[in-house]
Formats: C-alpha cells, structure tokens, sequence
C-alpha cells in the first residue's frame, strides 16, 4: 500500500557518550542496525521515500547497501550531509571555522527542505520506536490530520525509556486533550535505590512522575515546518554563530511555534518501550531486546530475506 508518507532518518549524530558510530552498528540476529528496523516498519504502513540526514562517517558502503535494500524493496532514497557549514550564508563562514560539529536536530530537517513536500516522520537513527508508533503516525496522515497548522507526535511514557546505565535527558510533555502544550528538557534523569524516576537540577533531587509523557523525537510533519526552520535558523545564527557547542533543536522550534499560537501537535501515545544506546553498555539491552521481539515474531530474523 504505497502512500505519499516519507521517512525522514537523523543519522548524523557522533554519539560522544557511545564512542562509536552507533547508527550503523549490527545488533539484529542477522547483523541489522538499528535503524533497520525503523525502515522495516516503515515500509509496513507503505513508506516509499527515505531521506538520511548523515555525517562524514556514513561513507560509501553504508549509503550502498542502504540504498540496495531500500530500492530492492521498491523504495526511493535520498542521503543529505550534514556539515557546519550546509545550509549556513557565506557571510559567516569566517566566525564558525572553529566549531567541529553541525547545529542540531533543527538545522539537520531544515537542509532536507527540498527533498519533501508531502507530510513525513521524522526520528532519530538510534533509537527503536517500535511498530504501533509507525502505525498512529500512518492514521493521523491517512485521516488528512497532518496539515500546514498542525503536526503530530508519537511521546512515550517516561518510564519506558529510560537507561540503566546512566542518567539520561528527555523533554517531559504537557498534553491536554491530545494536543501538546508544552516541552520541558529536564537532564540528569534517572532511577534512584528505590526504583523512584527522578532528575538532578543544581545540585538538588527532583522526582517525577513515571508515568509522565517524553518526547522522543518521533513527530509526523508537513513541509510547512521549513519556513519556520529557516526564519528561526537564521536568528539563532545570528545570536550564536560564534558558539562552538550551541545546537539548534527541532523540538524546541516546534515548542516556540506552540507558543506562538501558530501551530498545534497532536500527541498519540505509545505504550511500548524505547530503547536506544545513549551509553557503550546499553548495547547488549538492545541486542536483547531485538532478540527478544524476534523470539516472539515481532520481527523475522533476517529482516531482508
């Protein structure tokens, strides 16, 4: 079932906290990436149309072998790269020739502008979403949801995402009437001696509610989302462009449109766990994890044959 949805993959983080390239590391049965898994359910609600947002590091046989299953399995495929200086005016090249990394989330998106013109998901290359969520995002386009003045957004409940190996951050949402209201970041997350959630903010312990819901960079967009991503862009730029580390977020572009009263989200939640490798150990609950949905038919072994 072809529809006109594309899949938008942000594959260009370096992953500092993982020290490796952790978008392309083997963790299926039969030595499938993580992202593998995303493109299969994908193609599940009928995607057709594959965008990567890649680094340096993604070289050649990577983007081959990509773009051999994704076109065998009769899709399209596109690879975008990602470098400080895409998408940036010329006239400030000279204050950003000492910043090692690209601009973030937003800035990612924002260069696939015209590579999209029908809605799209847009997730992260190392986290697994699971299928339900490719599914809530495939009803809200098929239900004609998905318009220049509202989005939406697959969250998940905190508790669900959560790693064992380490703090982690995740932006909490406020969500009334399955519309969203609000994003707050909040850092250090974590699960004390008890099993309660809590986060450290100045040196202080807050709890929170477990239940509460995160995004996790699932969101279903219209291409609408690029004229506010450039106008935001350029004035981020212009009070930041000598900053080596500032990043420019997509979540909070989409929370400043919120405010804004230009834009509405509609939230559909997912009850199913997330997981991805913020941390080097957190590769063998992953690989456990996978293991365990294709022990139970979740997923084939070989997800290409």
């Amino acid at each position: 079932m072809a529809n006109n949805l594309s899949l938008v993959i942000l594959a260009g983080g370096m992953g500092s906290r993982y020290n490796g390239q952790k978008q392309i590391d083997p963790i299926g049965p039969s030595r499938e990436s993580l992202m593998e898994y995303s493109i299969f359910d994908a193609f599940s609600i009928g995607v057709q149309h594959f965008v990567f947002i890649i680094n340096q590091q993604f070289d050649i046989e990577t983007k081959k072998y990509f773009q051999h299953i994704i076109e065998r399995n009769g899709g399209s495929v596109e690879f975008i790269l990602q470098t400080t200086y895409t998408g940036v005016s010329r006239g400030i090249y000279d204050t950003i020739e000492h910043r090692k990394k690209p601009w973030g989330t937003g800035h990612a998106l924002l260069i696939a502008k015209n590579h999209l013109t029908n809605p799209f998901i847009v997730i992260n290359a190392d986290d697994f979403y699971g299928q339900k969520a490719f599914q809530k995002a495939n009803e809200l386009v098929q239900q004609e949801l998905i318009l220049a003045n509202r989005y939406g957004m697959v969250a998940y409940k905190l508790e669900n995402t959560l790693s064992e190996n380490g703090a982690v951050s995740r932006g909490i949402c406020t969500v009334e009437d399955e519309l969203l209201k609000l994003v707050i970041e909040r850092t250090n997350i974590f699960r004390d001696e008890e099993g309660i959630v809590m986060y450290e903010e100045e040196n202080a312990n807050f709890v929170l509610d477990a239940e509460s819901l995160v995004s996790m960079n699932f969101w279903i967009l219209h291409p609408s989302i690029f004229r506010s991503l450039e106008d935001k862009f350029n004035q981020f730029l212009k009070e930041n462009s000598s900053q080596l580390k500032s990043e420019f977020y997509l979540p909070k572009v989409i929370n400043d449109m919120i405010k804004e009263d230009q834009l509405e989200v509609i939230v559909k939640k997912s009850n199913e766990n997330w997981f991805g490798m913020t941390y080097p150990e957190d590769r063998e609950v992953v690989v456990n994890s996978i293991r365990d949905l294709v022990d139970d038919q979740k997923y084939p072994k070989s997800l290409w044959t």
